[in-house]
């Protein structure tokens, strides 16, 4: 599953690669209008496609090093930051488009934004390459973990170190300013995000429906961290720490991202604050969680007693076959 999910992830990429390269060497393939076309040539456009195609390059080495065992022998940071900064810019495109193109099926019209100068083909191959990259991503950074870090899948809530009263202010603090912007951004998806200062360009159900699942993604950054340094909760470790993995990047990346993606690149003085403030908030609270699984390794029972059920159940099962053989 990992190499199929490895190899269909690199395929995603090709034909975003190729669309970037065209687009750089002046080919204004896609472009709607000659207006379209001039935009394709202009700095703001140039840079972006060289930024963007190196981002896709940078994903096809990752999934390798996820898929094939010499990926295990690399530092751990440089396998969980670029696939952390890949989650927080992939993961609104791979829940709000599908949702966005559901909740457009009954609204009516295009999901594809008019009078931008580009094709609507063009947003069918670029959503539909990264909702695909998303999902082999995930699969293959799933198996990854699972191989370097088995202990993790066991290590239950109670494993985290109690985090102490400044860390715990620290995390509220970021945690408010975060709820704002998470609200923020699902006031600008529900109403009319240009005129309450949010970015413009996004006006079709589908492209609301993407702000709407960053807000509550930046949401659960801001929950899901404060939960995790005040121990709450018996549970696996597993599912809070997916949520703040997905919500820190979410928080972090969602700033940035409206800013790039503002219709022709002119964001609102509230957009950029806003943007500024989300950014740093998801900083703190990402180094916090970051700093509080860190310690929880040594924190952890080197052997955890929470998986002795299921081998227990099957040495017993074992034992009972071994005596049936005998009798």
């Amino acid at each position: 599953m990992r190499v199929a999910a490895c190899y269909s992830t690199i395929a995603a990429c090709v034909p975003y690669l190729t669309l970037k390269a065209l687009w750089l060497a002046g080919d204004p393939v896609g472009a709607a209008d000659a207006a379209g076309a001039a935009q394709l040539v202009d700095t703001r456009h140039v840079v972006g496609d060289a930024v963007t195609a190196g981002m896709e390059l940078v994903a096809v080495v990752l999934v390798v090093a996820l898929t094939h065992r010499w990926g295990r022998r690399l530092p751990a940071w440089l396998v969980l930051a670029p696939i952390w900064v890949g989650t927080g810019l992939l993961a609104p495109i791979a829940v709000g488009v599908p949702l966005g193109l559901l909740a457009q099926a009954f609204a009516g019209g295009s999901p594809a934004p008019l009078g931008n100068g580009s094709q609507g083909w063009l947003y069918v191959v670029a959503d539909g390459g990264f909702i695909v990259q998303a999902v082999g991503l995930s699969i293959c950074f799933l198996g990854y973990v699972h191989d370097r870090w088995p202990r993790l899948s066991s290590m239950r809530i109670t494993h985290l170190p109690a985090a102490g009263r400044r860390e715990r202010r620290v995390a509220a603090g970021a945690a408010v300013v975060a709820a704002g912007f998470a609200a923020t951004t699902v006031g600008w998806a529900v109403t009319d995000g240009p005129g309450w200062g949010g970015p413009a360009g996004f006006e079709t159900v589908t492209q609301r429906a993407f702000l709407l699942v960053n807000g509550v993604l930046v949401l659960g950054a801001a929950i899901g961290v404060p939960a995790l340094l005040g121990r709450r909760g018996t549970g696996r470790l597993v599912a809070p720490l997916a949520v703040v993995w997905v919500g820190t990047s979410v928080t972090v990346l969602s700033g940035p991202t409206h800013v790039a993606v503002s219709h022709q690149g002119q964001p609102g003085p509230v957009l950029v604050a806003a943007a500024s403030l989300a950014t740093a908030s998801g900083l703190i609270l990402t180094a916090l969680a970051a700093r509080c699984v860190r310690a929880s390794r040594s924190q952890a029972p080197p052997n955890d007693d929470v998986d002795r059920g299921p081998v227990i159940h099957r040495l017993r099962s074992q034992q009972r076959t071994e005596q049936g053989d005998q009798a």
